[in-house]
């Protein structure tokens, strides 16, 4: 504030001094008193004199501590910088040196090498389990074994026990049930057991070994399932088909079952000719069927079903009561017939080909028959039948004979997977003339 006033002062003097007029008259000592006075009068009144012309250019204010250590604010504000930037560069360089460190200290990690670790190998023993439980024949339990451990085990220290809905049934040593003295690692034994299952139960079948013999596992040494055997009862077959003189059909039936078919139960029988059903019925069975196939039983269609040609038969036969017949899987069947006509002179010969269809593998039945029958007018002459260039008729011999002659030719199942062409030679080895059919017979 002293100073503005000051400043206000000065300025008001020179402004006086320089209009001239009576301050050139006054004297110096006028000049004093009245400067004291003004003075007085400024610091009495404490009055703020403003600027008449704009105010010149301020030099930048410092502060106290500016003036006692006597660096100016710009500078001490780059000093700060530099230290800060300083101070900045060493924290970077301590963080690199931290970082090198945790490298190497990595490196050091990913070159050592551990310690080997002593392995330590397992014992080597057997692990016997109960892998498959199913029926043989529709009613001869079988168990599959299997060694999954890691040593053989041997047949002489294990028994099978079989239990039937919860109840103890049989107990089989099992070197009486296979010739195997060793089960090796990863390898199974199918057991036919004597056992037989009659309807549906649930079995279990577990095997026993000695206490002295270790295993992997004894927990896993038994199976659980649920199998339904026959029943005892007649069991319907439809054993074959057969042509009369006129060509046509008849159905012949077997009784496959442990018990009697007695007279009077009614079939039904379905009839289908080239996949188009042509005859639809019901037969009462005029004589008793005796057990075991003991006896066959022709059955004739009330509509006769004549054949020629190609032709494509499948009959179906089913109870009206279930237990007259335990077993409905083989009450169908079905056979393609191919019927050529022959004429032969004397001495005459005339060759027949046909294609036989791929036989599925069966489970009961590994083979199917083709069967042959030559019919021919003149029962006292012969004839011959030859087979050729057909793999699956190599080594047969010619058949001769009077009419009918039948010949039945053996073909594995599974054994190709395409159909194979068969070749028939008829010969007739006599002066006279020979009129004839060739019926051919095959699933």
């Amino acid at each position: 504030m002293f100073t503005v006033k000051w400043l206000a002062f000065d300025r008001t003097m020179r402004y006086l001094y320089g209009q001239g007029g009576w301050v050139r008259f006054m004297s110096k000592g006028s000049i004093l008193l009245f400067t004291f006075f003004l003075f007085l009068f400024g610091c009495s009144t404490k009055t703020t004199v403003q600027p008449v012309s704009s105010p010149p250019s301020i030099e930048p204010v410092y502060g106290l501590d500016d003036y006692l250590s006597g660096i100016p604010v710009e500078e001490k504000i780059i000093e700060e910088k530099v230290e800060t930037v300083e101070i900045k560069e060493e924290e970077k360089k301590e963080e690199e040196e931290k970082k090198e460190e945790q490298i190497i200290k990595k490196e050091d990690v990913v070159h050592l090498t551990p310690a080997p670790i002593p392995t330590i190998e397992p014992l080597a023993l057997p692990d016997i389990t109960v892998s498959n439980l199913f029926l043989k024949q529709k009613r001869k339990l079988v168990a599959t074994l299997t060694n999954i451990g890691t040593a053989p085990f041997p047949t002489e220290n294990g028994e099978l026990i079989l239990h039937v809905d919860g109840r103890f049934e049989k107990r089989y040593e099992l070197k009486s049930l296979s010739d195997k003295a060793l089960l090796q690692p990863q390898q199974s034994i199918i057991l036919l057991t004597p056992f037989s299952i009659f309807g549906k139960h649930e079995v279990e079948a577990r095997v026993n070994t000695s206490p002295d013999l270790r295993e992997l596992d004894k927990e896993n040494n038994q199976l659980k399932k649920v199998l339904e055997g026959l029943a005892i009862g007649p069991d319907i077959v439809i054993k074959d088909f057969d042509l009369t003189e006129d060509l046509e059909l008849n159905i012949i039936l077997s009784n496959a079952g442990e018990a009697d078919l007695r007279k009077g139960v009614i079939f039904r029988v379905q009839i289908f000719l080239n996949d188009r059903r042509i005859s639809d019925f019901e037969h009462f069975i005029s004589e008793e069927l005796k057990a075991y196939s003991k006896n066959q039983y022709t059955l004739e269609p009330p509509y006769r079903v004549g054949l020629k040609g190609v032709s494509k038969i499948k009959v179906s036969i089913t109870p009206k009561l279930r237990p007259d017949d335990i077993r409905l899987e083989n009450n169908i069947l079905e056979r393609r017939f191919v019927i050529f006509p022959f004429q032969l002179g004397a001495q005459g010969r005339e060759q027949f080909s046909f294609f036989a269809p791929f036989f599925p593998p069966k489970e009961e039945e590994l083979s199917e028959k083709i069967k042959l029958e030559v019919r021919w007018e003149g029962t006292d002459t012969p004839l011959k039948v030859s087979f050729g260039e057909s793999e699956n008729v190599k080594g047969l011999p010619d058949v001769s004979g009077k009419s009918p002659l039948r010949v039945e030719l053996p073909f594995s199942t599974g054994e190709t997977q395409k159909e194979r062409l068969w070749k028939i030679s008829v010969t007739n080895p006599v002066e006279s003339r020979v009129e004839g059919r060739l019926i051919i017979q095959h699933p």
